[in-house]
């Protein structure tokens, strides 16, 4: 592997202190590199979405390290970690286009920059006819492709999705992965999936599960 994005030790991330302390993740030591394509999975309240937020430098961890030896600055800005999360909905009142164009727009980025990009992150996942649609007007798997294209509008060099098909029927679930795969593929970045559904055989080449905050990993 080469220099890896992000390096955990006995990373740990406790909630609360004293008797009411709940420790979401605990003693987790990984490395995820440019070529990583894994997916944890875990029952709801394992730690799979605290962990994804301690590797985008959402949260600090409590105990243990975590590094980004291939990032500069650290930890990395969204220009550098896409993060697709749980409840990170589209706006109603902008179009697919608008909702996808808006960290770049919040980072400062203008005019043809900003329209490359949004055209590109839609052509990755599938909905390139789908710019001036507005979310009511998109079916579930549309408005979650929306949200992972939002992330992937930067070209991230790693992508962390927490349970980015959740609430999706089986075959659109496998699709959406399956563009997500495709799409770090693309931008040569490197992938974390969380679920909790299993992972369709084959896609990815790591799987790893959380159990009361410990990571198992190639089971």
């Amino acid at each position: 592997m080469t220099t890896p994005l992000v390096r955990t030790d006995e990373l740990a991330h406790t909630y609360g202190t004293g008797l009411t302390a709940v420790v979401a993740v605990h003693g987790v030591s990984c490395e995820i590199g440019k070529e990583t394509r894994a997916v944890v999975t875990g029952r709801a309240g394992s730690g799979k979405t605290t962990l994804l937020h301690l590797l985008a430098g959402m949260k600090k961890p409590t105990a243990g390290t975590i590094e980004w030896p291939a990032f500069e600055p650290v930890p990395p800005g969204p220009d550098l970690i896409g993060l697709v999360l749980q409840d990170g909905g589209l706006l109603r009142d902008l179009d697919v286009r608008l909702n996808v164009a808006l960290p770049l727009v919040l980072a400062g980025r203008t005019g043809t920059a900003v329209r490359d990009a949004v055209d590109g992150a839609l052509d990755l996942v599938g909905l390139a006819g789908f710019a001036k649609k507005a979310p009511r007007d998109l079916t579930g798997e549309q408005m979650r492709l929306a949200m992972i294209a939002r992330a992937l509008a930067p070209a991230p060099k790693l992508i962390l999705a927490d349970d980015p098909a959740g609430w999706l029927d089986q075959p659109a679930r496998e699709r959406l992965l399956g563009r997500l795969v495709r799409a770090a593929d693309r931008l040569a970045a490197g992938l974390l999936v969380a679920t909790a559904e299993p992972a369709p055989a084959g896609l990815f080449g790591e799987c790893w599960t959380m159990v009361d905050g410990k990571l198992v990993r190639d089971l």
